[in-house]
Parts: C-alpha cells; sequence; structure tokens
C-alpha cells in the first residue's frame, strides 16, 4: 500500500485514506496533489459553507461523500 505526503497538512496517510487532484494540466500531462481525507473534508466543508448549508447539513454530506472510517481508518 503506497504511502503519501498530504499536500495542505504534510502529514503521510495510506494512498486509500486520501484524494488525488487534478490542480491543472502541464504540457505532458496534469498536475497532481495528494491530499489526505481530513484535509479533502476541510477543504469540502467550506465550500458547502460557501453554499449555505447548515453545519448540521454539512456534517451529514461530508459523513456521506467521504467517510472517515472507509477502508478501517
Amino acid at each position: 500500500m503506497a504511502i503519501e505526503k498530504c499536500h495542505e497538512c504534510e502529514k503521510m496517510a495510506e494512498e486509500v485514506k486520501g484524494r488525488w487532484l487534478i490542480l491543472g494540466e502541464k504540457e505532458k500531462g496534469f498536475d497532481w496533489m495528494f491530499l489526505c481525507i481530513q484535509c479533502v473534508r476541510d477543504w469540502r466543508e467550506r465550500g458547502l459553507g460557501r453554499e449555505g448549508l447548515s453545519s448540521t447539513e454539512i456534517l451529514a454530506q461530508l459523513d456521506k461523500e467521504y467517510p472517515l472510517n472507509k477502508h478501517g481508518s
């Protein structure tokens, strides 16, 4: 199982406990970054808050999209 360093918090995480995101396109391929699942949730939480969701709605959406206990975490 691959271990990656989170681009945001710099903690080490198993690849299955995070997400690879495309930042943009380069001449030969894409520019990628890895985020641990907690940083993905934090990023998504900010976006949902900007959309006007309540704290309860945000938590429910985060748990549906990015559960913390997936793959035994």
